[in-house]
């Protein structure tokens, strides 16, 4: 699913490429509702993130697969005290590791592989339990598994930034923006882009069972004179 969604910030940044999932093993179906939990999203001069400005802050849940996901992301976040003529390179943002996720699709056995409400979520150890059967999937709770856990034992989460300490209840992702933004007092309009189209994952884990997993959206912000 994508969709156009506007919001304040600077420069553009894409996040997330296609070419970087290849590094987890599986299928990929589209997410048909992917809410994430953000509690942090900053600005970096560096991709170290040494000396980050906040832009927003506090446990906010956000539907990326919702038409107004961009207007909810614009209320958390606010540009409108950052120095200025100081320039940034990169945007890190911190999210919980447990992602509310419902879609349907088929796995790599192949066989018809959906999201069920109420199913185990996976813990940090292991994908989630998914529903073999053709239909529509429920909304789940599931969690970005560690690296290299049953069922994704090559799954490297490296080419997407993203660092998560196993077990952890939050993971940051670190992304370069394209071109460097420097503030010179006129805030920018800019468009975010949400694509949901495989984001869900789906693996077999054994004769007729299969699992469900998050996998992260493509994301991409532009930026244009206002």
């Amino acid at each position: 699913m994508k969709m156009l969604k506007k919001l304040t910030f600077g420069a553009l940044v894409v996040l997330l490429p296609l070419s970087a999932k290849a590094a987890i093993p599986g299928t990929t179906a589209a997410a048909d509702s992917y809410e994430i939990t953000v509690t942090k999203v900053e600005l970096c001069r560096t991709s170290a993130c040494a000396a980050p400005y906040t832009l927003g802050s506090g446990n906010k849940t956000f539907d990326i697969s919702s038409a107004t996901a961009g207007a909810d992301v614009g209320q958390y976040i606010s540009l409108e005290d950052i120095p200025l003529y100081q320039t940034w390179s990169h945007v890190r943002v911190t999210i919980s590791t447990t992602i509310s996720i419902k879609g349907q699709g088929t796995d790599n056995a192949p066989q018809a592989c959906k999201t069920g409400t109420g199913l185990a979520s996976g813990a940090h150890t292991a994908v989630g339990t998914g529903v073999v059967a053709v239909g529509a999937g429920t909304l789940q709770s599931l969690v970005i598994p560690n690296d290299n856990v049953g069922g994704l034992a090559t799954a490297d989460y490296t080419a997407f930034n993203f660092a998560k300490t196993a077990g952890a209840a939050t993971a940051t992702i670190t992304y370069a923006l394209s071109t460097p933004y420097t503030c010179k007092g006129t805030l920018p309009r800019i468009e975010v882009k949400f694509n949901t189209s495989a984001a869900l994952g789906l693996v077999q884990t054994g004769a007729g069972t299969c699992g469900v997993f998050p996998r992260p959206p493509d994301v991409t912000i532009t930026a244009t004179d206002p």
